[in-house]
């Protein structure tokens, strides 16, 4: 199972918080204050990566994913009181992760000290690397600045293995070579044996998340005196869903072969420019993935790819965020 979190006090995780601003409009009252730590989480699809079988959350065609690299760049946390729409308050510090590499418990980022007890409703984003973010410690140099050069919100990294795997891109764009098909078919496209494949891609996906909330219940409670500590948990296996589900996940499968047909030279790698001239009617391995409620509509398989990254943000696990895809709002207040 995925890991789902529920915190409920905040040990001493660090000392990321160091430079945060913070905007808060409005005041106390009799019911008292405390403080809010916010973590951000990696699911362990990217830590640890998806494996093989015909378990709901596993890769139903045979491959196994593992990630090298998962860099995101989150932040612009954003809280409203349930009650008072006029107090708020906002976290805008925004970094760039490597979320292969965020520890299992999470990892401190973001504190809010003297917020009225209560409850609050709880957002967050995903918005391009240009967007003022920060290099977290764990980030390459190199690869924050491509990050930011391209206004990125992902640079993702991984390989899928499969003993007996194979690539079968599509007949009119691919280029082969020396390399001989394997006598296998993919509808009119040819296959050739690929027991490994890399990909690799950066990927501008900029959206906000929430209002978010846990089995029908909004946001947080800040008790009065204490303090409460929730995650802003980024899925990774998204890129792998044969549709878009609304809410529950269990309704979708997880499949790897389109992907690995996407491999236009037989290179062994899988980039965007070879996603950016592939569309979904291309592979047959793809004539049943369903795209309705795709929050951008997936002409090419980097759109695709792209479409699912806009759906990734949840909350305390499994935690739903609405509405996925949307443009970061307007932070001023």
């Amino acid at each position: 199972m995925k890991r789902i979190k529920h915190f409920l006090t905040s040990p001493l995780l660090g000392m990321a918080t160091l430079g945060m601003t913070l905007t808060a409009c409005g005041g106390t009252n009799d019911e008292g204050t405390g403080s809010l730590t916010v973590l951000i989480e990696a699911e362990e699809t990217i830590t640890d990566g998806i494996a093989a079988g015909d378990d709901v959350e596993e890769i139903r065609d045979g491959w196994t994913v593992s990630f090298d690299k998962y860099l995101a760049t989150v932040g612009h946390v954003d809280l409203h009181y349930s009650t008072d729409e006029d107090l708020q308050a906002e976290a805008e510090k925004v970094y760039v992760l490597d979320l292969t590499s965020v520890p299992s418990g999470g990892l401190d980022l973001w504190h809010f000290d003297e917020l009225r007890a209560g409850r609050w409703e709880f957002n967050y984003g995903t918005p391009g690397a240009a967007h003022g973010a920060e290099r977290h410690e764990r980030v390459d140099e190199d690869d924050f600045d491509e990050m930011v050069d391209q206004d990125w919100t992902y640079l993702i990294e991984g390989v899928l293995m499969k003993e007996d795997g194979e690539s079968c891109p599509p007949h009119d764009l691919v280029d082969a070579g020396d390399k001989r098909p394997n006598g296998n078919e993919s509808g009119d496209n040819e296959c050739y044996d690929a027991p490994t494949v890399k990909f690799a891609f950066g990927v501008a996906a900029e959206t906000t998340y929430g209002p978010c909330q846990v089995d029908d219940v909004p946001g947080l409670s800040v008790p009065s005196g204490g303090t409460q500590t929730v995650a802003a948990t980024i899925h990774g296996d998204h890129i792998f869903f044969n549709g878009f589900p609304e809410g529950d996940e269990g309704g979708v499968a997880r499949q790897a072969q389109w992907l690995a047909d996407c491999d236009l030279n037989l290179d062994g790698e899988v980039t965007a420019e070879e996603l950016e001239a592939i569309t979904p009617a291309q592979l047959p391995t793809m004539a049943d993935y369903q795209f309705g409620g795709a929050p951008v509509e997936p002409t090419n398989l980097y759109e695709y790819v792209r479409a699912q990254l806009l759906t990734q943000g949840h909350f305390q696990g499994e935690g739903e965020c609405a509405p996925p895809g949307g443009e970061l709002h307007d932070h001023d207040h």
